[in-house]
């Protein structure tokens, strides 16, 4: 009989390995104009968290770096696409050098105002809130100033809409060769995308190895044909569906560029 695993919450890095992967699914679809194809990045990234009570917390990142990328999250594609392949947890930017972009930045959510402290960590320098999160509206704008630093990244500001709230079905392996239908909550616009993934352990092990990653886009309906999704229905081991709502902001900053990068999942991760 299979198993079902709860979803738990997941480390400050997994729910963004799915956007990069995403990025690598429609990277032959990039719409990414007027930035520049060099290799200094800026990333804000914003995940949301919900309380047991309805509330939401935005966990807050920032990310400066020199280092070719073979892809970049973008929510901005026109082709829907799925791949079954390897999936891991981690930020998938191994090789590059993180950069200083000055003591703090200031990023302003629901009109709080909240600074990411320089902080090193085992993955590089970082831009992290003190208090780990804040409370704010999925949905709403984030304001970024970024003060740059002397042979690090440069100055820069940047505004982006956050990724909405939505609602997604259960899924449960269908008999057969069926095909899965998909509906959820669409956006009031087509600047973002929908990232399904398909957790299941591949024969022999004992962890989500692997995933059928789908990418969409956001207008409230779609499918997985059975030759995508086979090997996760008929897998024996536990399996799990997150669905993730991926909006992508990017700016050029001098001869660098900058990007927010906003996810809000579906089981959405417990704030403690």
């Amino acid at each position: 009989m299979t198993m079902h695993r709860p979803f738990r919450s997941p480390s400050r890095w997994t729910w963004l390995a799915p956007a990069l992967a995403a990025a690598f699914i429609a990277a032959c679809d990039d719409s990414l104009q007027g930035v520049s194809r060099q290799d200094t990045w800026g990333f804000v990234l914003v995940s949301t968290q919900k309380s047991g009570t309805g509330a939401h917390f935005a966990v807050a990142e920032g990310l400066f770096f020199k280092g070719n990328l073979s892809s970049v999250p973008n929510a901005d594609f026109t082709g829907d696409t799925c791949a079954d392949g390897f999936f891991s947890e981690g930020n998938n930017l191994g090789g590059v050098t993180y950069l200083d972009a000055g003591l703090s930045v200031e990023a302003i959510l629901s009109g709080t105002t909240n600074e990411l402290e320089r902080t090193s960590t085992s993955e590089g320098l970082s831009y992290l809130l003190p208090t780990e999160t804040t409370p704010f509206n999925p949905g709403d704008s984030i304001f970024v100033t970024v003060p740059g630093a002397s042979g690090g990244f440069p100055a820069a500001t940047i505004r982006a809409k956050t990724a909405e709230p939505f609602t997604f079905p259960t899924i449960d392996p269908p008999g057969g060769t069926e095909t899965i239908l998909l509906n959820w909550t669409a956006p009031d616009d087509a600047r973002s995308a929908i990232i399904v993934s398909l957790r299941y352990q591949a024969p022999g092990t004992s962890t989500f190895n692997r995933h059928v990653l789908c990418t969409f886009q956001d207008d409230g309906l779609d499918s997985i044909p059975f030759r995508w999704h086979e090997n996760w229905t008929t897998s024996a081991g536990e399996r799990v569906v997150v669905a993730t709502r991926l909006r992508t902001h990017y700016v050029a900053a001098g001869a660098a560029n900058l990007g927010v990068i906003s996810t809000y999942q579906v089981p959405t991760p417990p704030h403690p």
